[in-house]
C-alpha cells in the first residue's frame, strides 16, 4: 500500500506541476514568441519549448521537492552530457532511420522527385533544416524526459528490484505509443511499432544516458524531416527542393505516418532490440555486476 502511494504521488505531482510550469511558461513567453514570429515573418512554434518547460518542472516536483532524488535516477548521471554519449546516441538514430530509408529505396519502394521552386520561394535547404531542429530539438527532449526519464524511474522504483528494467521498459514503451495515437494517420500498426521504438530507446538510456537517447531520437526524426523530406509521425514539414516519396503498401512503406510506420522500419528496430538484448545476455554471463543499474 505505501508503495503504491508513493507511485501515485510521483505521478500526481508529475503532472500537476507539469501543467502548472507549462501554464505560466505560456502565458509570460507568448507574446514574446509572438514578436519574434512578425520579426522573422513566420510563425515560431510555442508548444515544443513549452512542453519541455512543463516537463522539467514536473520533473522537479516529482523527485526533487520533496525526496531530493539525485538527477542521476532519471538518467541523467555525471558525464552524461559528454560529447561521447550524444555521439553514440546521434549515429545510432541516424544509423536506424538510414537503413529503413536504404531498404525501401533498394525495394524500390521509395524514390526521390523535385519540388517546384515556386512552391518555397527564397527558402533554402538549409535554413529549412535549421528550423527543424530549433523545433525537433526540444520536442525530443520533453518526450525522452518524460517518457525514457520520468516514467521509467517512476516504473523502477516501483518493480521488485531483478524486474525494474523490463517494467521501466514496457510501461515507458507503451505510454509512448498510446501518446501517440492522437498524431494524424495513426492506428494499431504505427503505435506497436512506437512501442518498439520506445523500447529501443530505453536501450540506448540504459547504456549511454537519457542525454544520449536524446540524441538518438531527435536524429531519427531529424533525418526523415530535414534530409528524407517525409513526415515525422504523420506530421508534414517543409520540403524544399525535393522529397522522398514511399511507393508500395502502406503496412510496408509507413504510407502518410513516414517510413518509420511500416514494416521495414519495424523489422530494423527489432533486429536493433534482439542485437541489444543478446549482447546484454552475454555480458551479464561474463560478469552479472558490469550491469550498470539506472
Amino acid at each position: 500500500m505505501k508503495e503504491a502511494a508513493r507511485v501515485l504521488w510521483r505521478l500526481v505531482s508529475f503532472a500537476v506541476a507539469w501543467v502548472l510550469a507549462q501554464g505560466i511558461f505560456e502565458s509570460l513567453a507568448g507574446p514574446l514568441f509572438g514578436v519574434f514570429s512578425r520579426l522573422v515573418g513566420e510563425p515560431l512554434p510555442l508548444y515544443p519549448f513549452s512542453m519541455l518547460v512543463g516537463v522539467l518542472g514536473g520533473c522537479w516536483a516529482g523527485f526533487r521537492f520533496m525526496d531530493t532524488v539525485p538527477w542521476s535516477v532519471l538518467g541523467l548521471h555525471e558525464g552524461a552530457w559528454r560529447a561521447r554519449p550524444l555521439l553514440v546516441g546521434a549515429a545510432l538514430g541516424t544509423m536506424a532511420i538510414a537503413v529503413t530509408a536504404a531498404l525501401l529505396f533498394v525495394a524500390q519502394q521509395l524514390h526521390f522527385e523535385g519540388v517546384p521552386a515556386t512552391a518555397f520561394v527564397g527558402d533554402r535547404w538549409g535554413g529549412t533544416a535549421l528550423r527543424l531542429l530549433l523545433v525537433l530539438a526540444p520536442a525530443a527532449l520533453w518526450e525522452e524526459l518524460a517518457f525514457r526519464g520520468y516514467l521509467y524511474a517512476v516504473a523502477v522504483e516501483a518493480a521488485p528490484k531483478d524486474q525494474g528494467r523490463l517494467l521501466a521498459r514496457a510501461a515507458s514503451s507503451v505510454a509512448f505509443g498510446l501518446v501517440h495515437l492522437t498524431n494524424p494517420g495513426a492506428g494499431v500498426r504505427t503505435t506497436v511499432i512506437v512501442i518498439l521504438a520506445g523500447w529501443c530507446l530505453c536501450l540506448v538510456r540504459e547504456r549511454v544516458g537519457l542525454p544520449g537517447a536524446f540524441t538518438a531520437h531527435l536524429a531519427w526524426n531529424w533525418v526523415m524531416a530535414a534530409v528524407l523530406h517525409v513526415p515525422v509521425s504523420g506530421l508534414p514539414f517543409a520540403t524544399p527542393g525535393y522529397r522522398a516519396v514511399v511507393d508500395g503498401p502502406e503496412w510496408v512503406t509507413g504510407g502518410s505516418w513516414g517510413p518509420e510506420g511500416g514494416l521495414v522500419a519495424a523489422l530494423v528496430l527489432a533486429a536493433a532490440a534482439f542485437r541489444a538484448g543478446r549482447k546484454e545476455q552475454q555480458v551479464n554471463a561474463i560478469d552479472p555486476s558490469s550491469m550498470v543499474r539506472s
